[in-house]
């Protein structure tokens, strides 16, 4: 079965181009007719991301991490101790 991109609305045709009509189709059979939530990307990876924080702190290269993930030393600290 070929899906064409003009038979999906502008809202799914994104969709339909990143994962393929395979995919697409899959999808529609799990959530077709339900309101699913996306979460952001950085709320998606946030786990991961606290994850390779803590494997990786070593208690004094706390300012090179925060700089590489983008949050504060404080912030960094937080998640190292897990306070997060």
């Amino acid at each position: 079965m070929k899906i064409e991109n003009l038979e999906v609305s502008d809202k799914l045709d994104a969709l339909l181009d990143i994962i393929g009509e395979d995919k697409f189709l899959e999808v529609t059979k799990l959530y077709g007719g339900n309101n699913v939530y996306i979460p952001t990307y950085s709320s998606a990876i946030r786990s991961s991301r606290n994850r390779d924080i803590v494997k990786r702190y070593n208690g004094v290269n706390a300012v090179g991490l925060a700089c590489e993930y983008g949050i504060s030393v404080n912030q960094l600290k937080n998640i190292a101790n897990g306070d997060v």
